[in-house]
């Protein structure tokens, strides 16, 4: 009866200690799926604004073109037509 009472013993000792481990790594787990939230929330911010600098890019590009067609036209319309 020892024998089994000792091994009944150290199977409660390893179960209490896996218990233990399993719990650290609950909070650990918890604590990654916060950070994990995080930076979610800071790539969705990021992706946003690089959205928004393209399209800024995009429109000055645009606006300096345009600006370059009127210029040279405007400049055509002088040598084909002089005042």
């Amino acid at each position: 009866m020892t024998t089994s009472n000792d091994r009944l013993d150290r199977i409660e000792a390893l179960v209490e200690k896996n218990a233990a481990a399993i719990d650290k790594n609950a909070v650990a787990i918890d604590k990654l799926t916060d950070d994990i939230g995080r930076f979610n929330d800071r790539l969705d911010t990021y992706e946003k604004g690089m959205r928004w600098v393209v399209q800024l890019a995009f429109a000055l590009l645009i606006s300096a073109t345009v600006a370059l067609i009127i210029n040279a036209a405007a400049f055509l319309v002088k040598l084909v037509l002089p005042s």
